[in-house]
């Protein structure tokens, strides 16, 4: 990339001249003219791609109608996320957006996934992006990617790599260098991969999206904002990116979002109610294109311990997507299949100054239930498309797949247990002198730890009285002597006293774990949301030092190790009390005697944890709701033995058990529970 290269060069030269500039400015500014001179000619001199540079883009945005390929075309798209669908149903979703009357599929890309640490990417299995841009081009359908850096999408960071805040002075989504260097690095693995399948090279990728509503961001009409934005613009293009390219932003950013980037660039509109007043804004700021919904929020997503949202009802749903239609706007439906935040996948929002995480589910109340199946505004939506917008689909559109079939498996009961902290010495720990985040331990070569939990230890005098945290991120026990003693939460100081579990020898094991429950992913300047205790302990007024520091990732092998008999573990029975546990593994198992089906775990007496099942990471559950059954896909399970695999960071269910329903429980009419 060429642009890329020249850019990065001038910036090095700049800066290692600063210091000259205060004492012979004379000799730095004839430097400076000479540098800028053999750039020119390099600019010059270096050819480009020409292959790319003789394409153009196939969608093109002039006046108010699309034009593809020479013909008058609308999008009408669905947003549905490969990395949070399992490969195998791939495509029966899109199949089900396609007999919908849909002809385009929209995903974002999560950096966070596809760079677990920098520089080693994947793009394997359920993040074979690859494979599933081709299979949608194998059903006809086109495709728009959002690669992002930065995506939203409630997703842990808005999909920005938890080691990027290893860095303890990263300043993202801004003109900083290391940041820079990050994302060009990233971008160079994705684009070599989405190049070759733009519509221009015969591909089904239509269109790429620039950021992400980054007029929300602190920065965004700064000068460093623009800045940002256009170094983007360049890097995609000097990457081989010869399709549109656009932004989408909310329906009262319209007018600074047109000012921030070159006229090729469309914007598009962000929105759930006024259709109208919406579609207004886009079309005033940019007349002479096509207007473009690009995310028409279908429904919405849930916080744990927060009311259940429902966004839009069926009738809701249908009002909008009609005004919408009628107004002669293309429309991307975000959501119309949400899926599920696997894993410790879910972001977080700060809701006046609270902050609160999303649940595991991302069922979203699209058109496609989080399992798949189609729901009213489903119905609603191939009525609507079918009436409204008939020139633009497909003369004879597919049937509509069935749902696939949900099974109730009945009981799995845990059987044996394991204490947390007895699980310690098959973990990755750290001496320092003082606790510090997640994200600056030397672990995962040296880029820090990512999601989980942290078990911060230290011993302590046997009479020692208070204790004291600065601050936490975001939820923690206390316990002396592997004890349970307090609760800790994410408010900014607490303390707590130790009294009857000192030890006899003079001395107490202190650990504190703390649970990352999810990073925020949306707002100004809340992005860079590191975890675990960021300040001071302090034990009787005084800094407490000397701590062994766990990383708790619940990463396959460590599952697999203590599956596979590590540690010592306890048979649970009907007289054992759970609080005498503390946090635990659980460990359990149920047979399925025929071909698996979906189902779903119901987590009711479960307090608050997470749940594996052959290994895989389902999500997280907790009993404050609204969520209650975690989704399992059949791809998860296997005939025969399905081993089961709970850490329970407060209390257990009594019985030691999980039920699986053939239907979900997403939300519970009482959220205080």
């Amino acid at each position: 990339a060429m642009y890329v290269r020249v850019q990065r060069l001038w910036n090095t030269i700049l800066f290692r001249l600063r210091w000259k500039m205060g004492r012979n400015n004379r000799t730095a500014l004839l430097i400076v003219a000479l540098c800028a001179i053999l750039l020119i000619g390099y600019l010059l001199l270096v050819p480009g791609d020409s292959g790319t540079r003789s394409k153009k883009a196939v969608l093109e945005a002039s006046g108010s109608d699309f034009s593809l390929r020479g013909k008058r075309f609308r999008i009408l798209s669905g947003a549905m996320h490969y990395f949070r669908i399992v490969p195998d149903y791939w495509e029966h979703r899109l199949m089900k957006l396609k007999a919908a009357g849909l002809n385009t599929v929209e995903t974002y890309m999560p950096w966070n996934l596809h760079e677990p640490v920098p520089g080693r990417f994947d793009f394997s299995g359920m993040l074979d992006v690859v494979e599933y841009v081709r299979l949608a081009q194998r059903l006809g359908l086109h495709v728009i990617v959002r690669p992002g850096p930065y995506i939203c999408a409630e997703w842990d960071m808005g999909g920005l790599p938890a080691w990027l805040l290893h860095d303890p002075a990263m300043r993202v989504r801004s003109m900083y260098e290391p940041y820079l260097v990050a994302v060009e690095r990233y971008f160079r693995q994705v684009f070599k991969l989405l190049v070759p399948l733009q519509a221009s090279s015969g591909g089904p990728i239509v269109a790429f999206q620039i950021e992400n509503e980054f007029t929300h961001y602190v920065n965004a009409t700064s000068k460093e904002g623009k800045r940002y934005l256009n170094h983007l613009y360049k890097l995609m293009r000097s990457l081989g990116v010869v399709e549109l390219l656009f932004t989408s932003d909310g329906q009262y950013s319209m007018k600074n979002a047109a000012s921030l980037l070159p006229k090729d660039v469309l914007i598009t509109v962000n929105f759930q109610k006024h259709a109208e007043a919406a579609i207004d804004s886009v079309r005033a700021a940019q007349p002479d294109k096509p207007a473009v919904v690009m995310e028409f929020w279908t429904g919405w997503f849930d916080h744990w311990g927060q009311p259940h949202e429902v966004g839009l009802t069926a009738s809701q749903f249908e009002t909008a997507v009609d005004a919408i239609l009628r107004r002669g706007a293309s429309i991307n439906l975000y959501m119309f299949h949400g899926g599920t935040n696997f894993g410790f996948m879910n972001g977080a929002n700060v809701v006046d100054g609270e902050y609160q995480p999303t649940v595991t589910s991302y069922d979203y109340n699209a058109p496609l239930s989080e399992a798949g199946d189609t729901t009213p505004k489903y119905t609603a939506l191939k009525h609507l498309l079918q009436e409204r917008v008939p020139e633009f689909l497909s003369p004879s559109l597919p049937p509509v797949p069935a749902d696939l079939q949900k099974m109730d498996y009945g009981e799995a009961h845990m059987t044996l247990y394991i204490p947390i902290t007895s699980t310690l010495p098959y973990l990755p720990f750290h001496e320092a002198d003082l606790p510090m985040p997640m994200e600056s331990l030397p672990v995962n070569e040296n880029s820090g730890q990512a999601y989980g939990f942290v078990l911060y230890r230290t011993l302590v005098p046997s009479s020692a009285k208070e204790v004291s945290i600065t601050q936490l991120k975001d939820l923690g026990l206390a316990m002396v002597n592997s004890k349970p003693v307090k609760r800790l939460s994410g408010i900014s100081k607490q303390s707590f006293m130790l009294s009857d579990v000192h030890s006899e020898t003079g001395q107490s094991v202190l650990d504190i774990i703390v649970e990352n429950c999810g990073r925020v992913n949306y707002g100004g300047t809340v992005i860079q949301d590191r975890k675990g205790i960021l300040g001071a302990v302090m034990v009787d007024g005084e800094v407490q030092k000397n701590w062994k520091i766990y990383s708790l990732e619940f990463k396959m092998q460590f599952l697999q190790s203590m599956e596979s008999g590590g540690g010592n573990w306890f048979r649970t029975s009907a007289g054992l009390s759970p609080s005498t546990i503390g946090p635990a593994l659980f460990q359990g198992s149920f047979v399925i005697q025929d071909e698996p089906c979906d189902t779903f775990a119901d987590m009711e007496g479960w307090e608050r944890g997470v749940l594996f099942i052959n290994g895989a990471n389902l999500g997280r559950y907790s009993s404050k709701g609204p969520q209650r059954t975690l989704y399992v896909p059949a791809p998860v399970l296997k005939k025969g033995v399905n081993k089961v695999m709970i850490f329970e960071l407060f209390f257990p269910r009594k019985s030691y058990s999980i039920t699986f329903r053939n239907s979900p429980l997403l939300f519970m009419d009482d959220t205080t529970t």
